[in-house]
Parts: C-alpha cells; sequence; structure tokens
C-alpha cells in the first residue's frame, strides 16, 4: 500500500509532517464534535425556551382585538402566533413574524417545518382558549452553533504553529545522538575499525549500534584475513621466484650442452611450480566471500572425474602409479563446472605427490540416494590425526613433509565444498597398516535437491555449509 505522502528523506522533516498533519486533522474533528455538541445544546436551550414562551402565554378575549403586536424584550427573537379552533388568530407577533406559509397545527409538540424562508423549529401548545405556536429559524440556531465552535477552535489553530516550532526543536535534540553516531561512524576506516561506544546511548539507538559494531568486527577480521593471506601469498612466491632467478643464473653459468639441458629442465619444473602457485592462489582469491562466481548449473560429476582421470594419467605413469577412475555413467548434480574441476584437479594432484610409486590412486563417485559422493584414495603415508583439524587451513604444512606443495590444496576443496553446501571428510584407507593412505570424501547434494531449492536438505549427519574431519 502506498503512503500518502510522498518519500520524505529526512526521518525529522517526515516526523513534522505527519505530526502537522495529525494536529490538522485532529482540528477538524474536534471543529466537527465540537459543532454537533454545540448544536445539540443549542437545540435544547432553544426548544425548551420555545416551550416556556407558549405555555406563558394566557389567552383572553382582549387580545383578540390587538390582533398584532411587539413583544418589548431585548434580545427576543421567537415568533408568536394564538389562533382558536376554527384557525381564526388570536394574535401574532410583528417582529419577528412566523413565515406566512407555516401552517397552523393543532398536536401538542415540537415539529420542524419547512417554509419558503427556510427550516423553522416551532413548537405547539394546545389549551381550551385555544393553540400557541412559538417558531424560530433553524439557521439562527446554526449560526450560533458555528460561531460557538470557532470561538472555542481559535486558540488550537493558533497554536499549531506554535506547537510545530516547539515538535521541531524537540526532534533535533532527540535526533542529536543519531547524528552523533553517524559522526562516529564516518570516522571509522581500514585504520580505525574500534567498535563504537554504547554508553549513554538511547535504548532505541542501542540496537543499530550493536549490529554496526557487529559488522566492524567482522570487517575488521575480514581485512585481517586478507592481510595475512597476502603476507603469506608473498612468502610462498619469493621462493619459487628465488629458486627461478637461480636457475637461470646457473643455467646461463652451464659449460655444456649437458649441464645447459638439466638446468633449463630444472627451470621448466620451478616455471611450473610457480605457474600452479599463482593459479592456486588466483583460484583460493575466486572463492573469497563477496566475490561473484559463476551461477550454478547442470554437471555431470562422473564425467568430470574422467576427464581429469584422462589428463593426469601420464603424469601418474611417469611416476608408476596405477591412477583410475571407478564412476558411473553420469552423475548430475547442480553447480559450478570450474570450480568443481578445480576441486577434483587439487585432490587427484594432492594424492599422487604422495602416492609412492607402483601404489594406486582410485577417484571415485557413487550415488548415495540425494547426494553424490567423491572419494579420492592413495597408499601414501596419510595425516596424523592431530593435524586433521589444520590441514584445511591455507599455506598449511605437515611438520617434517619434504613433499614439494604450496599448501593451498586442501584450503581450495573445503571452500569449493562449502560454496556447494557439501560435506567433507578425511580418513585413514588402511587404517593401522604401514602405509595407512588418505581417503578424501566428499557428499555434494545431486540434482533435484540443489542449495539454491530452499527444501533442499544437506548432505547426511552435516550441516550445509560445514565441513567434517572424520577421525581414523
Amino acid at each position: 500500500m502506498r503512503s500518502f505522502f510522498p518519500p520524505v528523506k529526512s526521518i525529522r522533516a517526515n516526523l513534522v509532517l505527519w505530526m502537522v498533519t495529525a494536529l490538522a486533522l485532529g482540528s477538524v474533528v474536534v471543529l466537527g464534535a465540537t459543532y454537533v455538541l454545540t448544536r445539540n445544546q443549542v437545540d435544547a436551550v432553544y426548544d425548551e425556551e420555545l416551550r416556556q414562551v407558549a405555555h406563558a402565554v394566557h389567552l383572553r378575549e382582549d387580545w383578540v382585538q390587538t390582533r398584532r403586536m411587539r413583544i418589548a424584550r431585548p434580545g427576543f427573537a421567537l415568533s408568536v402566533r394564538a389562533y382558536d379552533k376554527t384557525g381564526r388568530v388570536y394574535f401574532e407577533t410583528a417582529l419577528p413574524s412566523l413565515p406566512a406559509d407555516l401552517p397552523q397545527t393543532y398536536g401538542e409538540g415540537f415539529a420542524s417545518i419547512g417554509t419558503v424562508e427556510g427550516a423553522w423549529r416551532v413548537y405547539t401548545h394546545f389549551t381550551d382558549e385555544g393553540t400557541v405556536q412559538v417558531g424560530q429559524p433553524l439557521a439562527t440556531r446554526d449560526a450560533l452553533a458555528r460561531d460557538l465552535s470557532i470561538s472555542v477552535l481559535m486558540p488550537m489553530l493558533l497554536l499549531i504553529p506554535l506547537l510545530v516550532v516547539l515538535i521541531t526543536w524537540l526532534l533535533k535534540r532527540g535526533l542529536a545522538p543519531l547524528h552523533e553516531t553517524s559522526r562516529r561512524v564516518s570516522d571509522r576506516d581500514a585504520s580505525r575499525l574500534d567498535p563504537l561506544p554504547t554508553s549513554n546511548v538511547p535504548e532505541e539507538l542501542l540496537p543499530l549500534i550493536e549490529q554496526i559494531n557487529a559488522l566492524l568486527k567482522r570487517l575488521e577480521g575480514s581485512l585481517d584475513a586478507q592481510r595475512q593471506f597476502l603476507a603469506d601469498a608473498a612468502h610462498e612466491l619469493r621462493s619459487p621466484v628465488a629458486a627461478l632467478a637461480l636457475q637461470v643464473q646457473l643455467a646461463e653459468r652451464a659449460q655444456t650442452p649437458v649441464s645447459r639441458d638439466a638446468a633449463f629442465d630444472e627451470l621448466a619444473h620451478g616455471i611450473e611450480r610457480a605457474r600452479r602457485l599463482v593459479q592456486q592462489l588466483l583460484d583460493f582469491a575466486r572463492l573469497e566471500p563477496g566475490v561473484q562466481s559463476q551461477p550454478f548449473a547442470a554437471v555431470d560429476l562422473a564425467r568430470l572425474v574422467r576427464e581429469v582421470v584422462a589428463r593426469y594419467a601420464g603424469h601418474a605413469e611417469a611416476h608408476e602409479i596405477d591412477l583410475g577412475a571407478d564412476t558411473p555413467a553420469s552423475a548430475h548434480l547442480s553447480g559450478s563446472e570450474a570450480e568443481l574441476r578445480s576441486l577434483i584437479e587439487n585432490l587427484v594432484d594432492n594424492a599422487l605427490r604422495y602416492a609412492p610409486a607402483g601404489s594406486a590412486v582410485t577417484v571415485s563417485v557413487r550415488e548415495l540416494g540425494a547426494t553424490l559422493e567423491l572419494a579420492v584414495v592413495d597408499a601414501g603415508r596419510g595425516i596424523p590425526a592431530a593435524e586433521r583439524e589444520r590441514v584445511f587451513e591455507r599455506f598449511h604444512r605437515v611438520a617434517g613433509d619434504a613433499t614439494r606443495g604450496t599448501g593451498l590444496g586442501l584450503a581450495i576443496v573445503k571452500a569449493i565444498v562449502e560454496h556447494h553446501q557439501g560435506a567433507i571428510a578425511i580418513a585413514d584407507a588402511q587404517p593401522g597398516a604401514a602405509l595407512p593412505g588418505l581417503a578424501v570424501r566428499i557428499e555434494l547434494l545431486a540434482s533435484g535437491a540443489s542449495p539454491e531449492n530452499p527444501g533442499s536438505a544437506a548432505p547426511r549427519g552435516l550441516k550445509s555449509g560445514l565441513s567434517l574431519r572424520a577421525a581414523s
């Protein structure tokens, strides 16, 4: 429903406008009510006067010769007429006089009668000697009621401008805490995110300030995380760049073609490591909250797994690792194909780094009712139980791990899983073995149970958007 007034940007102007309108409407209501009440009182008073005058008149035979008479009473504005049963007039007042077309009546009581001179209020008193008729124009009563109502309303009308000035001043003082809060918020920037003071704050403004303080706290945490991320990224990039510079120098100083080829080969490996690190940094940055991502669409997870396994097949064969895929013909879900491809690539790359030669890495997809389970299982040394809470942190490396890597793979995987409202769990592939391996299992909502659908259920036993690290 639209407001009667156009939108007003100023709260104070809006309040003043509504209050002035309320006062004006209230004055109209008061005027109407005052007029009705005054009119009723005037009617009661004048009706009683009509009755008293009619009963005060005594008909005598000596009045018959008079016919018309004046009543010497200041302010007397009633018309009187006396007549017998035949309609013969005994007498009537000259000033004021009854209208010529006012009919003679013979019933006792009041009546409102329309005439050529307007409506009249008439009281008829019937006696054995004759009938007395006393009347008064209703316009006289209307004018008196109107004058009395206006006299009552005039002080209120004169008071409205004073009330407007007073209300404006009071609103200015009442809204002063809001202006002060606005000034304090404008003083905040990235270098100053301390909470706003809550002492001496009106109760109505306190919830807003508390929400602003909560927002400032979240913003401070986000900025701290961003600064830490940039610092970690700079630190991680420093080593590959320094290694590249060293490898270039070695290639330049190589004396023989063999040593030069070896240096260039090592340089190519270093460039590839730097490229992967930069790509992972970009992937992780795209997954930060607030960064716009591609809208979800139908994705065949089984096809993605087969494509990623085919891409890494040559790398796995070079390291004597049996890389295989165990998937149904198709397994559809709603999600971002680019993100899901990155998720699978990071898991496969991570498994190939730690799987020993002669072992197997299996990537499987299973349909579990409303969810799809993606599992990557290797036969490496696994992850100690004490470290499983921290391996999803960016740039975290397990103590004593000399395998080349960036520490971003599992962090990216976790962010993608959360974006798809799935769940992730890691455990030993072969508990109790010398090389227990690592089994990473991810549950994602299948098509028809998309996270974009309000009625969708989260994967079994897990809350939507949270990760679960299962113990071995």
